[in-house]
């Protein structure tokens, strides 16, 4: 089962922040994870995020939006964040369609005045489950959208992870995960603070003549502003307390 977090940031802005969860009592499990923390975007590349930095598309631009973790004692954590540029489609005559994107983020653990800690008490280690991927689709049978998250570890191998999605399918908000056989889970290199790299694919193929398909997001408004709400990345984590 996953239930929200407590956040403060609002899913149309550009922090994305952590806050306590409620005191434990006797029955629910031992919790390990800092006080506060956050994630900032700091630098995108790529055709499906041309953002970075705008402020002419509104609230519409790219960010981090929601988090979620389990109550079951596996203690996994998800932060999300929204493409509204990273979306394509095919049709006869075009059978295959690409788009990506490359995303650098900061994390730090926040003392009760939001900002980092002298002292860090929390290793932030990635990837503790498959990454999700939240996306509307409209694929005939025959199509294929294959989603692939590439992270760039440092002083480590890529870890890739995939979601491939048959059609026939239609519908917004599919929430998918990629498989977890053979997972990958690595700490950042420093104490409360560090930096994550990843690359987002998305392809798109028609393995049938005349098939169409396309993958984006809801159509959404925003103070009399009309745009794509953005499809979103679920970046999956824990913690471990930091050596002495």
């Amino acid at each position: 089962m996953l239930t929200t977090l407590s956040v403060a940031v609002a899913a149309l802005g550009g922090t994305a922040l952590g806050l306590p969860n409620p005191t434990a009592t006797d029955d629910t499990p031992v919790r390990i994870l800092p006080q506060f923390w956050e994630f900032n975007i700091t630098s995108l590349s790529g055709p499906g995020c041309p953002d970075f930095g705008l402020t002419d598309r509104g609230p519409f631009v790219t960010r981090p939006t929601f988090g979620l973790n389990t109550v079951d004692g596996s203690e996994i954590y998800y932060w999300h964040f929204a493409y509204p540029s990273l979306r394509t489609s095919i049709e006869p005559g075009t059978p295959s369609a690409s788009i990506w994107c490359e995303t650098t983020l900061s994390y730090a653990e926040l003392d009760s005045n939001m900002v980092p800690v002298a002292k860090p008490g929390y290793h932030l280690k990635l990837h503790k489950n498959g990454t999700a991927m939240l996306a509307s689709y409209e694929l005939d049978d025959g199509v294929e959208a294959k989603w692939t998250f590439t992270y760039f570890p440092e002083g480590k191998r890529e870890v890739v992870d995939t979601i491939i999605i048959d059609g026939p399918r239609s519908g917004n908000s599919y929430r998918d995960i990629s498989p977890v056989n053979g997972l990958v889970q690595w700490p950042l290199p420093n104490c409360g603070l560090g930096t994550i790299r990843y690359r987002t694919q998305l392809t798109l193929t028609a393995k049938k003549d005349g098939a169409r398909g396309s993958v984006s997001s809801e159509k959404v408004e925003y103070k009399d502003q009309a745009g794509w709400y953005g499809v979103q990345q679920g970046v999956s984590y824990d913690w471990e307390q930091c050596s002495s």
